[in-house]
């Protein structure tokens, strides 16, 4: 079954990342620039857009329940307000222990089905495994190393019984699976291995029936797996390479999101070849998603 692709937003993101949906009827669709160092935002009903500059790169952005933010800024994360107004929050050093041997930044983030924010690093070089996976407080106050020896943290999502929490590391080539309960995860194992030629799996969400929706970077589609046994069930092909992550959105949340990117700085993109590269783009998977978990602090 072929399923048919949009553009959403035709202003061109380096690397476009972590689109949300939230506000009326889910229609506040939301996402990073990266390298852009900019949150840009379009409403789904009204079509009315904006953005604002973070002025430094920015890893994944999530709208607060009080409004506002939060941001994982090089230097972050950060609170930021409404007004713009930013407040610093816990590092990664204070809660490694250490500094980071190479320039890390946060990469990718999600709020838990119980209010806390689950976010990894990677290096800019993409050095294998010099990044980690941390959980911060809902309150904003703890930041937590969880596990280091993380090549390029990415998409993550829970299951809808709460019990299992899905996660990749891009470098690994896999989905993995943890068990899940009430903010701790262990016994990490792996889940859906991703074979040559199929590109390397990035962002991700789950669905109300608990399928994955795995975006390729370098694959030029989002692929549907079934979220029991790992397989796949669904490809949504895109004009474009480089596919980043991936979202429901909409008072039904049955449209699909999806960002993509030019690049990585320094890296040649043929415009010619790839004219919407870095375009968010829409389709409709036939399928009923969840909505994103706002962040309390």
């Amino acid at each position: 079954m072929s399923i048919a692709v949009e553009v959403f937003d035709a202003r061109r993101n380096q690397l476009g990342e972590g689109p949300t949906a939230t506000g009326e009827k889910n229609n506040h669709v939301q996402w990073c620039d990266i390298y852009g160092q900019v949150i840009r935002w379009k409403d789904l009903a009204t079509e009315q857009s904006g953005e604002y500059q973070t002025g430094e790169p920015v890893g994944f952005q999530i709208p607060r329940t009080t409004g506002g933010d939060i941001l994982g800024t090089a230097n972050g994360p950060v609170l930021r307000d409404k007004d713009g107004t930013l407040h610093k929050m816990a590092s990664r050093e204070e809660a490694d222990g250490f500094k980071d041997k190479n320039v890390l930044r946060w990469n990718d983030a999600k709020v838990s089905p119980d209010g806390e924010l689950f976010l990894g690093s990677m290096a800019y070089e993409s050095q294998s495994n010099e990044g980690a996976f941390y959980r911060l407080s809902k309150d904003g106050k703890k930041l937590q190393r969880l596990f280091g020896e993380v090549g390029i943290s990415n998409g993550m999502d829970w299951s809808v019984d709460k019990t299992k929490m899905y996660y990749i590391d891009t470098l690994s080539m896999r989905v993995d699976l943890f068990d899940y309960d009430n903010g701790a995860i262990s016994n990490r194992r792996p889940f859906i291995k991703i074979e040559d030629g199929m590109g390397y799996p990035d962002g991700m969400c789950s669905d109300s029936e608990d399928n994955l929706w795995v975006a390729f970077w370098m694959g030029s589609c989002v692929r549907g797996f079934d979220g029991k046994n790992g397989k796949q069930i669904a490809e949504i092909k895109l004009p474009v390479q480089k596919v980043t992550s991936c979202c429901f959105a909409g008072e039904k949340l049955d449209q699909l999101i999806i960002t993509t990117a030019v690049g990585n700085p320094g890296e040649e993109m043929d415009l010619d070849l790839y004219p919407q590269a870095g375009y968010i783009f829409i389709a409709n998977p036939g399928i009923v998603g969840k909505k994103t978990n706002l962040f309390g602090a």
